[in-house]
């Protein structure tokens, strides 16, 4: 405490000084008075003073030596297993899980949580600076038994390499009234996944496409089967994004939900709904799911015409994956078409105030360009424009 004191009472010195004697040379009084602070705050001669925090050292952050493990980390127990677990293993059984009691030294482990962050902005460039936060809501996949959360890493590396900070949003349930601590957003990208839940349309006074049942909805059973709390997460994240003007890169599903959040309708199954339908979905064990490929027919004046200008020089045709048996029957308020496949069905579009170089960015395409890197330049130039609007945008908002 006496330590705390002095520092108070130099800084009351200081304040004291400029308002009330009003020194000669007040440059030179506030830099003694500085100087007394530093000497005070500074806990060790190895720590930079210009860049000293109150109260820590070098000592408080955890080491791989067992004396210093010991100091800062609580005792262990294991915990009983009942049933199945969710640990994410890739071979044999789980190890029994680890847990941590409640830490009696609270105020130790926060010196240690901010003499990190301390020490990790020291290591950053003294130009860095913070890159567009971009979020991504993760889907679900059962594996050997278990559910696991993931996001492709097609679609992180390209937010980085583009400059992005990509955010990995849970899309477990009890991640949705904690949603609000993932923000700032500066960008949202909503993939693929299953079709979009009645319950979550109707809550967003969306309309809801015909539902297939029987046989026809074992069909695309990965796909009919609804993830609600996925829906909800980016659906919240959606809205808030389209009432902030926040830049949306929505692909397959994603594209479906921007259309239906702007107003728009679903078609609820391609093959059963679209006379001459093209096949826009093969069955998951086919060889040629991926390679997959139907055309598009590419309006002009569209950023999906610019994107793939080098492309498109003799044609406004390209082929593209697909993996989907829903799509957009009526285009939502503000949406103008960029594509379409030969049996109509919309391949694409964006909202008509869109301006990267401002921060506006609400695009929708049914395929995956970042699975098609190989197959077109302008693949990579929609996320290079999606990061310079995340980027604009961020910089108008003065984050």
């Amino acid at each position: 405490m006496g330590h705390e004191h002095d520092l108070v009472r130099t800084f009351q010195e200081l304040l004291h000084g400029l308002l009330v004697a009003k020194p000669a040379d007040p440059f030179k009084h506030v830099q003694e008075h500085l100087s007394k602070a530093r000497k005070l705050a500074v806990p060790s001669d190895d720590m930079d003073p210009h860049f000293a925090i109150v109260g820590l050292d070098e000592r408080d952050i955890d080491t791989d030596e067992d004396r210093e493990h010991g100091k800062m980390c609580s005792p262990l127990y294991r915990v009983a297993r009942g049933g199945d677990d969710s640990d994410a293993t890739d071979e044999g059984p789980s190890p029994a899980r680890i847990s941590h009691k409640v830490p009696s030294k609270r105020r130790e482990l926060s010196k240690r949580s901010e003499l990190q962050r301390y020490k990790l902005t020291r290591e950053l460039s003294t130009t860095w600076t913070a890159p567009p936060r971009v979020l991504c809501v993760t889907r679900r996949h059962l594996r050997k038994g278990k559910y696991v959360d993931f996001l492709g890493e097609y679609h992180l590396d390209l937010i980085q390499e583009n400059g992005g900070a990509a955010i990995m949003i849970p899309r477990t349930a009890l991640t949705v009234p904690a949603l609000a601590e993932y923000l700032p957003m500066d960008g949202l990208l909503v993939v693929e996944g299953n079709d979009i839940s009645d319950e979550v349309l109707n809550k967003y006074g969306c309309s809801a496409p015909d539902r297939l049942d029987g046989e026809d909805a074992m069909k695309w059973a990965s796909d009919t089967e609804f993830d609600v709390p996925k829906d909800q997460l980016e659906f919240a994240l959606m809205r808030l994004a389209l009432d902030s003007g926040c830049p949306i890169l929505s692909l397959c599903r994603g594209s479906q939900m921007l259309n239906v959040l702007r107003g728009g309708t679903l078609i609820g199954d391609i093959e059963k709904e679209v006379p001459n339908a093209v096949v826009h979905l093969k069955d998951a064990s086919d060889p040629s799911y991926d390679s997959h490929r139907h055309p598009i027919r590419v309006l002009p004046n569209t950023p999906l015409a610019s994107w793939f200008d080098k492309t498109l020089i003799d044609t406004d045709e390209l082929s593209v994956n697909s993996y989907h048996h829903q799509g957009v029957r009526t285009l939502g308020k503000g949406l103008k078409p960029m594509a379409y496949a030969p049996d109509g069905v919309l391949e694409g579009f964006f909202d008509e105030q869109y301006n990267p170089s401002k921060g506006r960015f609400m695009v929708g395409l049914q395929f995956h360009p970042e699975r098609m890197m190989d197959d077109y330049p302008g693949c990579k130039i929609v996320y290079e424009d999606f990061l310079t609007a995340c980027k604009n945008f961020r910089k108008s908002r003065n984050f």
